[in-house]
């Protein structure tokens, strides 16, 4: 497995990457235009949130026919003519595949309201729901008239979950996954996948007694371990992780420690400022506990951005940006980038609830106000937090829609779009993409002196990791702070240096 790590995989949500049909959606022909974009900045794969035939209510994630890319992007002869460009310039795809849930359009769900004798038992059916709770809040359980039961869904009504116990689903769920590999898919992103074992009697839902044989049994029967694979799995311990990722499992999970730091009792609803020192203890846990190949991730399409929760993204925006790929592209593993992140794109702050789209966010704020905060309270949580923020237009240019589309995007483009924009970026002194660029280079040439043994400290504002060859200095305030300086400089987010100095928000990498 280890021919799979030191590698850089660039997320895509196709919905908001770039639109050459002016539809207000992106699609994989735009994905094709700016691959070009992609081999520069270092990319390795190319994961894509989810392109399957969807009705759209979770943003793809309920997927209606596995095997079929929803005409919003493109056809099936897009996505292998993608597969094949990409491969021409070095890179691969990776496919977000939603293993868990279907939408209640697919086929099977249509036949199990039927009462098929087959596809019924594809789905979990209850007389009565039990205390199960729904990830987007209430319930885990709908009423169907048509049965006269109760389905499980953990997420939207609209997503009813898949019955893992039956091998008959299984076994279509293992054949679908191969065709994507005979089309030539190298990688897979595995959407809650820790779910898969779940026994809802037991109230069990995260990795279950069985969800390990059934990574097992799906790693045999797919892909093997010849192909990069990581599983979205909150929250697992090292001990979980070495569970399920290795030559029988996956290559690797997202834990999403350290996302997960400023949550007040585990809800992401409500924030604290990021406390360094825990901080400093989850690098400490991660980069010298486990030997297995982590996933890096700063952002993705679930998550607020994390410039715009952790430090400045106003005035120490470009610093702030730097900071972070520094710090985290230091770390030893394979390096994931969300769109956008490599030119500093910021949350959105859209101030009412009629410019959100996600089904998570509007009920939140139904929530919210049933609980009688005020409105500007209300959005305050919203603006911090929601989904959204990461799955608005990718900013381009300063052109109208920011270069998305030339029709209504889906959703709105951020107000700052013609000062935050790739082409701005470019064109400046001193972009964060050429930074990445760097950043990214770096871990190629000398993984080696990544991989070595690292040590966190921290002053409650500051910190610094210190690995063999080099040692870094992380200012996470606005406050000015000293430090030791030395002759070799390899990486600084200012345009100057000044000696023994830590100005807001800035980075230095000095080597040993």
């Amino acid at each position: 497995m280890r021919d799979l790590e030191n590698k850089v995989i660039y997320q895509i949500y196709p919905k908001s990457f770039k639109d050459t049909t002016g539809s207000g959606y992106g699609d994989i022909n735009g994905i094709i235009e700016k691959l070009d974009y992609l081999k520069e900045l270092g990319v390795d794969y190319i994961w894509l949130s989810p392109c399957c035939k969807s009705p759209q209510h979770d943003n793809g994630y309920d997927i209606s026919d596995y095997r079929q890319i929803d005409e919003r992007f493109g056809t099936n002869e897009d996505y292998e003519r993608l597969i094949q460009e990409a491969k021409k310039r070095g890179m691969k795809i990776m496919m977000d595949l939603v293993l868990n849930h279907t939408s209640n359009e697919h086929i099977w769900f249509q036949k199990a309201l039927k009462k098929d004798e087959k596809y019924y038992d594809y789905y979990i059916w209850r007389d009565e729901p039990n205390e199960l709770t729904s990830m987007f809040g209430g319930s885990a359980w709908t009423y169907s008239e048509e049965v006269g039961k109760y389905y499980l869904r953990l997420f939207d009504e609209t997503q009813p979950d898949l019955n893992w116990s039956n091998e008959e689903v299984r076994n279509d769920l293992y054949d679908m996954v191969n065709y994507w590999i005979e089309k030539g898919v190298e990688g897979f992103r595995l959407d809650v996948i820790d779910l898969i074992g779940k026994e809802p009697d037991k109230l069990i839902v995260g990795k279950g007694p069985k969800f390990y044989e059934y990574l097992k049994e799906l790693n045999h029967k797919t892909f093997s371990d010849k192909l990069l694979t990581v599983g979205e799995c909150w929250c697992s311990s090292i001990e979980e992780s070495y569970k399920m990722c290795n030559p029988d499992g996956l290559t690797q999970a997202f834990h999403f420690h350290y996302q997960c730091l400023a949550h007040i009792n585990g809800d992401k609803w409500n924030r604290a400022p990021i406390n360094l020192e825990a901080l400093c203890q989850c690098f400490d846990q991660w980069e010298n506990g486990y030997t297995g190949i982590e996933a890096i991730v700063m952002n993705n399409h679930d998550l607020p951005r994390m410039i715009s929760v952790w430090l400045n993204d106003k005035e120490y925006r470009k610093e702030s940006a730097k900071l972070l790929i520094t710090l985290f592209g230091l770390l030893k593993g394979n390096l994931y980038i969300y769109q956008g992140e490599e030119i500093g794109m910021t949350n959105a702050y859209f101030n009412t609830i009629d410019k959100y789209k996600d089904v998570e966010t509007f009920n939140k704020y139904k929530e919210l106000v049933e609980k009688g905060l005020p409105e500007e309270e209300i959005m305050e949580i919203i603006q911090k937090v929601s989904r959204d923020n990461a799955r608005i237009p990718m900013q381009w240019d300063d052109s109208d829609n920011a270069g998305f589309s030339t029709g209504k995007p889906w959703i709105d483009v951020n107000e700052n779009y013609r000062e935050i924009n790739v082409k701005k970026d470019r064109n400046s002194s001193d972009g964060i993409f050429d930074y990445y660029k760097s950043i990214i280079a770096y871990r190629k040439k000398h993984y080696d002196t990544i991989e070595t043994t690292a040590t966190f400290r921290t002053d409650g504002t500051m910190i610094t990791m210190e690995k063999e060859h080099f040692i870094v200095y992380a200012n996470f305030s606005d406050k000015v702070a000293e430090i030791p300086s030395k002759e070799k400089v390899l990486f600084h987010n200012y345009k100057e240096i000044r000696e023994n100095t830590l100005r807001p928000y800035e980075v230095i990498v000095f080597e040993k």
